[in-house]
């Protein structure tokens, strides 16, 4: 058994198959790298001998050495890929992406709005943003179109703004009606 996990103690564990969080690693990995799509399924062929070039398609040893080097190329890369994107402000660095798709400046009220409305603690206040979303057929702000952003916006207007002592009242309040 490769790793000690809850998998692993009830003995259903499958050493030749990757597994899910072994492909979201490396998704997220390929990324934050920014490793094009050619340059992935060489390195994905490389990795698996040929086999395949879809890390879905690799085994758990070969995806396994696959997170390792790209885990080494965001270590190497962190600085330059931080030091490229800081100059920007949130959501600058999606570039052109169509007229139809929101702006960058747009993204930033939404969030912004949303931070002054919502009452759920600060650390699931992104978690709760993709689920409100959700209501408008949207998985993740970067998603949100022009037309998006004028229903998102008439949503969010109509929710009151909280100041400190009714978010703590809001979530005192949410608080109890979850016990019950």
């Amino acid at each position: 058994m490769a790793k000690n996990c809850n998998a692993c103690k009830k003995g259903s564990f499958d050493e030749t198959k990757i597994t899910a969080g072994q492909i979201k690693k490396i998704k997220t990995l390929q990324h934050r790298v920014g490793v094009d799509d050619a340059v992935y399924e060489w390195l994905v062929k490389e990795y698996s001998g040929g086999r395949t070039s879809s890390c879905t398609g690799m085994d758990y040893s070969e995806a396994g050495r696959l997170i390792d080097h790209l885990e080494w190329l965001a270590l190497n890369l962190t600085n330059n890929w931080e030091k490229r994107h800081s100059d920007c402000s949130k959501y600058e660095c999606l570039g052109k992406r169509g007229d139809e798709m929101a702006t960058p400046a747009q993204l930033r009220m939404i969030e912004c709005m949303w931070k002054e409305r919502s009452y759920v603690a600060s650390k699931d206040k992104e978690k709760m943003l993709r689920r409100f979303l959700g209501r408008f057929g949207v998985s993740d702000i970067l998603f949100l179109t022009k037309e998006d952003i004028r229903k998102v916006k008439k949503a969010l207007d109509h929710m009151p703004v909280l100041t400190a002592v009714s978010a703590t009242r809001r979530r005192k309040q949410y608080a109890l009606r979850v016990q019950a």
